[in-house]
């Protein structure tokens, strides 16, 4: 991460502390991580609206954050041409400030908080995962502002710190997970294709939770005011979490990579996937003990089954993230 000496006294410590909170959040809370990200940069600059967004294959956008004064939104995801921001962003790899062209790449594509009003000053950043071929950008940030020149480059700046914190801690929660799936000696389920039939069957799920929820308040004594506002406070929060759950489910991989992954051998496929986790051929070589130029033979025939040519195309089709 870049160094934090590159910032105002006030503007480092405030960083330092966003960074303390974001590594200290427990495992899985993904909005808690995005909802302190946004919250802190309020307490640097305005925002109106701000939101989180991956890359899903080559067309589209996963957002499991969206805030719009005054509160948060439901996620969502959206397709995205080549002449939008999001397309601009992940090719330049870089951020982008109204300022550059006067919004006029940022009023090209969706719209945020109140339609009616178009955001006058706005940052955007490249969410950065580092990759055998370099920084990939795996997704995009932004905050904007009704405000017209309050987003300086250090703030700018402020941002993308953040934001490599944040990919930070998303790779320890996945590493985690990594770890204990292999110390279990199981297969992590919540990583695996997904399909139609897989995003049905977790909703109902999810809707079989609320509706029991819903019969146990309902059979309590609802003249207890108290009672009734905890009891719709915890449906609240189910609700929130099924919605973000839904959406994380648009982000694993999709039933496209398993055709892809149907090409390889079995060992292929482990190769495959430790690419994906970012390892080099020597760490590959060191985990599967076998020999570095077997892994560049296995390494070069996965990209040539995958119809790829960088080792980054085979984490953007097996690592979504979320």
């Amino acid at each position: 991460m870049s160094d934090l000496k590159q910032f105002s006294p006030r503007l480092a410590e405030i960083l330092r502390d966003a960074y303390r909170t974001v590594s200290y959040l427990p495992t899985g809370q993904r909005r808690k991580l995005y909802n302190q990200w946004r919250v802190t940069m309020g307490t640097i600059a305005p925002v109106d609206s701000f939101y989180v967004a991956f890359f899903r294959d080559d067309e589209y956008l996963v957002l499991p954050y969206i805030f719009d004064t005054p509160s948060e939104q439901p996620p969502g995801h959206q397709t995205y041409g080549p002449d939008r921001l999001a397309a601009w962003i992940k090719k330049n790899a870089k951020p982008y400030l109204y300022s550059m062209d006067d919004g006029r790449l940022l009023h090209r594509g969706h719209s945020f908080g109140d339609e009616e009003r178009l955001s006058r000053d706005a940052i955007a950043v490249p969410l950065l995962e580092a990759s055998f071929d370099g920084p990939a950008v795996i997704g995009l940030a932004s905050m904007q502002s009704y405000q017209p020149r309050v987003y300086s480059e250090e703030i700018a700046g402020a941002f993308q710190w953040l934001a490599e914190s944040v990919v930070r801690a998303l790779a320890r929660e996945r590493e985690d997970v990594a770890h204990e799936t292999r110390l279990l000696g199981g297969g992590d389920a919540t990583a695996g294709p997904m399909s139609v039939v897989d995003v049905v069957e977790a909703f109902g799920h999810r809707l079989e939770e609320l509706r029991r929820d819903i019969i146990r308040m309902t059979g309590n004594n609802l003249s207890d005011p108290e009672a009734v506002l905890g009891g719709l406070s915890g449906l609240r929060d189910l609700c929130e979490r099924t919605q973000s759950e839904m959406n994380e489910l648009l982000m694993r991989p999709s039933v496209e990579a398993r055709l892809l992954l149907d090409k390889l051998t079995a060992r292929e496929q482990e190769v495959a996937f430790l690419m994906a986790d970012g390892l080099t051929n020597e760490e590959v070589a060191d985990d599967l003990g076998i020999s570095v130029a077997t892994v560049k033979t296995h390494v070069t025939r996965v990209l040539d089954k995958f119809g790829v040519r960088q080792r980054a195309a085979v984490v953007a089709r097996l690592r979504p993230y979320g």
